[in-house]
């Protein structure tokens, strides 16, 4: 499945779940749901489930979905062990597996692409419900009982990556707009003021 198709299903399931979101996840949630209670976690790469696990403890009455890249979560592994020591019921951990960093721009392979088992791991961390989805079709039929279940929950989604490669030789990374790097603090405090009414 693609990026794309994956964060489409997700926002028609999601009711009122905060999701937090990183990399590529980021640009099709504001496609699709730009006014949502979303947190994109960026540039704090690697963060989004451990940020995901924080705000599922604060408001254990919703659910809270990080969408995470498989690049990102190797650079924080130790977060499977704490999501699963910590437990909270109510936190869903989707892994967008691609294969490459930066999709669609860099499309640079993660070390070990071919050889690691993101369900293995989580599930030997200890998260309570464990998927490894390859279509958007099996992602669409899995949604009720992923997001009705006890958690936490792991869900690896196989994902085609896009492949233009927009930083290739000869063509330089821009300037990333100032609001990338206040994002992750402003998109907070809207989530908090919203979740507490204010």
């Amino acid at each position: 499945m693609k990026s794309q198709q994956a964060v489409e299903a997700i926002v028609q399931k999601r009711s009122s779940a905060v999701i937090v979101s990183t990399m590529t996840a980021i640009k099709w949630l504001d496609t699709y749901d730009k006014d949502g209670l979303n947190v994109a976690c960026v540039p704090l790469m690697g963060g989004a489930s451990a940020l995901g696990v924080g705000i599922a403890i604060a408001r254990p009455e919703r659910n809270v979905i990080a969408l995470d890249g498989d690049g990102s979560l190797l650079m924080q592994l130790p977060s499977l062990v704490m999501a699963a020591d910590v437990a909270p019921r109510n936190f869903i951990h989707v892994v967008f597996n691609n294969g490459v960093w930066f999709e669609n721009l860099a499309n640079l392979p993660i070390p070990g692409a071919t050889n690691v088992d993101f369900p293995t791991l989580a599930k030997g961390a200890g998260y309570k419900r464990v998927y490894s989805l390859a279509t958007v079709e099996q992602l669409q039929n899995s949604l009720d009982e992923i997001l009705n279940g006890s958690g936490p929950v792991f869900v690896e989604l196989i994902i085609e990556p896009e492949s233009q490669g927009v930083w290739k030789k000869g063509n330089e990374q821009p300037d990333l707009p100032e609001f990338h790097f206040t994002r992750l603090g402003d998109e907070v405090r809207q989530v908090r003021a919203r979740l507490l009414g204010n």
